[in-house]
């Protein structure tokens, strides 16, 4: 990541704690050079708007949640490990982006509708790939409503860590994500074994 790379994410960071402080609505462009500590002219030379600092927030944070993803899972043959890969990653990538992943969370609504559909492509694009893992684990045996009600229940164990999870705490990412994956797949191993008996 070259330096002007990396001031972007700072300052894109930066806003994301503000927006997760304060709300997308009441923060300004204004608030965000004062936090970031440069200049309003400043800001301008990297972003153009508020609101192309959130597209740029939600965009990268996706970015970082499907970066080589398929390649990752891809190189696991048992679908048991793939689910544990999938939580690990996730976890991690959450625990680091934090704020990131609260404003796609609570904020995305905010982007004009062609903005907001590239971003939700890509998270289409990440439950596809959750998805398939799932179905993999149960033989493709499950029906498309059931799997999305599950793709959705790991997701959910996932992403809402970010209300009540502190990373500096006693339990750290890589347990974290143990716990998650001997919970949820715990119940899967059930349903699976149900799928099997039909």
């Amino acid at each position: 990541m070259s330096k002007s790379d990396k001031k972007v994410l700072t300052i894109a960071t930066t806003a994301a704690k503000l927006f997760s402080a304060k709300g997308y609505i009441e923060t300004s462009m204004e608030d965000v050079a004062a936090a970031a500590k440069i200049s309003k002219g400043g800001m301008y030379h990297y972003f153009g708007s508020k609101c192309d600092i959130l597209n740029y927030i939600l965009s990268t944070f996706m970015d970082f949640v499907l970066e080589n993803v398929e390649q990752d899972v891809q190189q696991i043959a048992d679908p048991a490990e793939k689910i544990r890969l999938l939580i690990l990653r996730h976890v991690r990538t959450y625990s680091e982006h934090m704020y990131l992943a609260k404003a796609l969370l609570h904020e995305a609504h905010n982007l004009p509708s062609a903005k907001l559909k590239k971003i939700k492509s890509k998270e289409k694009n990440y439950f596809a790939a959750l998805a398939d893992v799932v179905s993999s684990y149960l033989g493709y045996g499950v029906d498309k409503d059931r799997l999305t009600v599950l793709t959705f229940n790991l997701l959910g164990m996932c992403n809402w860590i970010y209300s009540w999870y502190n990373p500096q705490g006693s339990i750290g990412p890589e347990e974290l994500s143990q716990m998650i994956f001997d919970t949820f797949t715990r119940d899967l191993s059930t349903f699976r074994r149900e799928l099997q008996e039909q």
